[in-house]
């Protein structure tokens, strides 16, 4: 079954990024790589460019399963975007990244992933 990584071109989307691969590799299934991008929105640092994509491609060189990047535009919540690629791939896994720990306790882990965590209907890792 599938994995789906919500990925950001950060330090943080790529350690995600490396640990949806190897939950991909031991389960067997394929990785779906997501970035979403936001209609309207030009500056946001959460948009991968070319380059960045290039890099994910580069990283995922080798790997031992399928292996699919997509960018999604969307005008709604990013939350929701991801959920429908994990209905759409039918994923046991979603792998998140987040930015620090302290985050965990001040802010109960953001909106987007406090929403992903109480609506996907398969596992969720956040790395």
């Amino acid at each position: 079954m599938a994995v789906v990584v919500g990925f950001i071109p950060t330090d943080v989307g790529f350690k995600a990024l490396d640990a949806a691969r190897a939950e991909a590799e031991a389960r067997g299934g394929p990785l779906v790589v997501v970035n979403v991008v936001r209609e309207g929105v030009t500056d946001d640092p959460r948009h991968a460019d070319a380059s960045a994509l290039d890099v994910v491609q580069d990283r995922l060189r080798g790997t031992m399963v399928r292996t699919q990047i997509r960018q999604e535009r969307t005008e709604e919540d990013i939350a929701d975007m991801l959920l429908r690629v994990v209905e759409e791939e039918k994923a046991e896994l979603l792998v998140l990244g987040i930015r620090r720990h302290r985050e965990l306790g001040r802010h109960l882990l953001g909106l987007t992933v406090q929403k992903l965590l109480l609506s996907a209907r398969s596992e969720v890792l956040v790395v």
